[in-house]
């Protein structure tokens, strides 16, 4: 069997990627002839990640483009055709991530066409794809006290009110509904993602695969918590979605009542930053809330191993690839009452899931952490890695997916 891996760019290293390039090579290693395709990759970048594997680059422009229209569905076409001459080559082609779903399901090839669905396009299916943040906005009228209720509400109204009329958005959206037709079969990697996808598609598989996480080896020996600072870490992109606006009005709730310093340890960068470090100034004790960008792996460890805690409430996120392996590192887990990482969380079996609009909720989250003892502690952390380990390792992910191909 020839394997085509369908993933729009390698252009950033970023968590979609990183979940292309765990498959391709846990493909490779099983013998499976697998082959990356791709409208542009950064070989600087992703030497080390997809060392070996094949890359196949479909052209992203042509000069006769412009004889064909410059709307971004004209420009998904074309690009689409183009992407399917590659794509003929294979017996099975797995895409990842909008448009290349859509771009295989309207190309007419002989293999078999499978989307890995991570999410539903969440651009394009606004609504049904952000479930718990749209009934959020309507609830509050788009008035919540986060920044991403805010913002949702007038991305949302805005992209009401252009699909209801001849857009180049509605055009995107009704081309994104009729390609998923021409899909063999779409899975997801979290039941969140399953459920959207069947709302909006009308079908996925029942079985879920989750990704495939890379534990480090026995983890971090840790034992009970530092208790005379309690270190909290979000560890994220700084992105609106990601809500970690919350996280520092919860942080601020909790460094009030509690007896002994607190710091709040923000590693990740983005276009939401200076907001944040805006709102911890105004909330937080100088000082407390301490704002890393991205971080070289021996200084992220650093970081790692001075907190306890990992809070993090981002909205509608379809899986969260930071929570098992924060686990791995002996963090505590705290994260929001929907989404992936609800499931993550075991339903909170596995650390505190909260309202993830709640600052008062994260706050008692994080009192609940420090009142416990350091037997219990050590019993929840080891509880909590080994459940990951055993969910999303290689070997319980990889004879999934071997199956998967198996059945095409």
């Amino acid at each position: 069997m020839r394997l085509g891996i369908f993933h729009p760019a390698f252009m950033a290293v970023g968590g979609a990627e990183l979940l292309v390039a765990a498959q391709v090579q846990y493909f490779r290693a099983q013998g499976v002839q697998s082959e990356v395709v791709t409208f542009g990759f950064d070989t600087a970048k992703w030497d080390t990640n997809l060392t070996g594997a094949q890359i196949r680059l479909v052209q992203k422009r042509h000069w006769t483009d412009p004889l064909y229209g410059f709307s971004r569905l004209a420009k998904l076409r074309r690009r689409g055709r183009r992407a399917a001459e590659v794509l003929k080559d294979y017996d099975l082609v797995i895409a990842h991530n909008f448009p290349a779903n859509a771009m295989l399901g309207a190309a007419r090839i002989k293999g078999r066409k499978i989307w890995q669905c991570n999410e539903p396009p969440r651009g394009i299916h606004m609504s049904m794809a952000n479930p718990v943040l749209t009934a959020r906005v309507l609830a509050t009228k788009g008035k919540g006290e986060e920044e991403a209720c805010r913002r949702f509400a007038e991305d949302l109204k805005h992209h009401e009110q252009v699909l209801n009329r001849e857009s180049t958005a509605r055009a995107r959206y009704l081309y994104d509904l009729e390609a998923a037709k021409g899909l063999d079969l779409i899975y997801a990697i979290s039941e969140f993602s399953r459920d959207n996808a069947r709302r909006i598609y009308g079908h996925c598989r029942d079985e879920v695969i989750y990704p495939i996480v890379r534990f480090p080896e026995g983890g971090r020996n840790r034992s009970g918590l530092e208790r005379m600072v309690r270190r909290v870490l979000v560890h994220s992109r700084l992105e609106v979605i990601k809500n970690i606006d919350t996280v520092i009005r919860g942080f601020q709730r909790f460094q009030a009542v509690s007896p002994v310093p607190c710091e709040l340890h923000v590693v990740g960068d983005g276009p939401f930053r200076s907001n944040l470090e805006t709102l911890a100034s105004a909330l937080c004790t100088p000082g407390s809330v301490r704002f890393h960008g991205y971080l070289p792996d021996n200084m992220l460890r650093q970081v790692y191993e001075a907190c306890d805690v990992l809070a993090l409430l981002t909205l509608d996120e379809p899986f969260g690839m930071v929570y098992p392996e924060a686990a791995a590192k002996g963090l505590l887990l705290i994260g929001p009452d929907h989404g992936g990482p609800f499931e993550i969380l075991d339903g909170g079996r596995l650390g505190w899931a909260v309202d993830a609009f709640s600052p008062e909720a994260l706050a008692q989250a994080l009192s609940e952490v420090w009142s416990l003892d350091d037997v219990e502690v050590d019993r929840r952390r080891e509880a909590t890695d080994r459940a990951c380990r055993a969910r999303y390792g290689l070997e319980a992910v990889g004879p999934q997916l071997m199956a998967l191909l198996r059945e095409s």
